[in-house]
């Protein structure tokens, strides 16, 4: 493979990495609340845990979570969330930005949003998908694999420039 052609697939690659990165991200832990909606919430306090199921909302800031359903774990002895698992139909909204996943794991320690299961990030017309992709928040970076003989896809238009009208 020529020089030329390894640095386009680099760029693509890094492209790629940094759009999953932003279309997938859920905010740090901020000051915004969280609010969700379900037809049913079980709690238990001794497991640390609530269970939201039935077409379930998560909405924070700019961001919408929604899936069929969502365990809320707290850290033992704190009252501060250790991970959200969301699972069935699970879809992350964030302005022109979707990720789409059969679950997902959003770790708040580490800063971590794991998809798995026929993963996909779209924003505009760009396309990122694989088995599981993990989004390193804090890093701005994102891994995209694929097992069992598949391969990962990347889908990326080249940006129009401004003024340029299509032909």
């Amino acid at each position: 493979m020529n020089r030329p052609v390894q640095l386009l697939l680099l760029g693509l690659l890094l492209y790629a990495s940094a759009a999953v990165a932003q279309s997938a991200a859920l905010p740090q832990p901020a000051a915004l609340p969280i609010e969700v909606t379900a037809q049913q919430l079980e709690a238990d306090q001794q497991q640390r845990q609530a269970i939201f199921s039935g077409k379930v909302v998560a909405k924070q800031g700019d961001i919408t979570l929604y899936c069929d359903r969502l365990v809320v774990y707290s850290l033992p002895k704190q009252d501060q969330v250790d991970r959200l698992e969301a699972s069935g139909n699970v879809r992350v909204i964030q302005l022109d930005r979707t990720a789409t996943a059969d679950r997902a794991v959003y770790r708040q320690r580490q800063g971590t949003l794991v998809l798995y299961g026929h993963a996909k990030v779209h924003q505009g017309q760009n396309l990122v998908s694989g088995d599981e992709i993990t989004v390193y928040l804090r890093e701005n970076r994102s891994v995209v694999k694929s097992g069992d003989g598949r391969r990962v896809k990347a889908v990326l238009f080249p940006a129009k420039p401004q003024g340029q009208e299509p032909k």
